[in-house]
């Protein structure tokens, strides 16, 4: 067989293919984070709608509900679920068995969507539990799962020093700071506060001792880097999403906290679901100075 040199190439690639598909998969990203926010948002309505007879207005009361891992990657409501104070229920004991199960059934139609293509929105709402039956087990944090905002949310402004006020907030019923915060920067009725130095510190070391207590996958952690440049101190304020680093959002899992006017730094903002607390250390839900 004789071998000859084409007279030209076979086929041509197109001169744009690396921007098209840098395009492409940044279109990808975007619907997966849309549709993972979308999701966790329904999911924090389909547990409210099970415990209201779908009834918004109604009163309820739910801050987690377990989601268990099924074969396909996806996410499947156990059925049991936590009050805000911590205890541990079952839909069937709360609603009785038909509409228990109706409503995860319901709900697992929207909960297979919290899968690995959408991971880096919800698991970082989750703690995650002991397996069950050689599957990952996750209790979804209901609270920050109402809070996420199904459109990507826009860079934090810095507001007026004027419109700051001294609050006492926290994030998980337990630990609480002093802060300033502007009372018309809410979303949901959760704060943005500002924290001084000192308390960044705080918060650095016990978001840190969380950490190496439950795993960095479960929790942000918080680090104060302190340096010396041309004989004048400096510290620079980092924020770790632990849970970004091994998927697609990896090149937002830290950032770098810049201070405000007042030298202060949001830590978290309206993401960790900060409240403010009443001169009793209730709730304050929205906030209202």
């Amino acid at each position: 067989m004789t071998t000859q040199t084409a007279p030209r190439p076979a086929y041509r690639i197109p001169a744009n293919l690396s921007s098209a598909v840098d395009a492409a998969l940044k279109a990808t990203d975007g619907a997966h984070d849309r549709l993972g926010r979308a999701m966790v948002v329904t999911t924090a309505a389909a547990v409210r709608d099970i415990l209201t007879g779908c009834k918004a207005d109604a009163p309820f009361d739910a801050s987690a509900v377990e989601l268990a891992e099924t074969a396909d990657g996806g996410l499947f409501p156990s059925g049991r679920y936590w009050t805000l104070a911590g205890e541990e229920r079952d839909f069937v004991e709360a609603v009785g068995l038909t509409e228990a199960g109706n409503g995860i059934h319901d709900m697992s139609g929207w909960t297979a969507y919290l899968d690995e293509s959408t991971r880096d929105v919800w698991h970082p709402l989750c703690n995650q539990l002991p397996d069950r039956h050689g599957r990952a087990v996750y209790a979804l944090d209901l609270l920050r799962a109402a809070a996420v905002e199904l459109d990507e949310p826009a860079a934090p402004a810095v507001r007026p020093l004027s419109a700051m006020v001294d609050v006492t907030v926290c994030a998980n019923d337990v630990d609480r700071y002093p802060a300033r915060v502007d009372a018309a920067d809410q979303k949901d009725g959760y704060v943005r506060p500002w924290f001084d130095l000192d308390t960044v510190r705080r918060i650095a070391a016990r978001t840190q001792e969380e950490a190496a207590l439950y795993g960095h996958g479960s929790i942000d952690t918080v680090h104060v880097l302190d340096g010396t440049v041309s004989g004048v101190g400096h510290a620079v304020v980092l924020v770790v999403c632990w849970m970004y680093l091994g998927g697609e959002r990896h090149e937002r899992a830290t950032e770098i906290c810049q201070p405000g006017a007042e030298g202060r730094y949001a830590i978290g903002g309206h993401d960790w679901c900060w409240y403010a607390l009443d001169g009793d250390l209730n709730p304050q839900i929205p906030f209202r100075p």
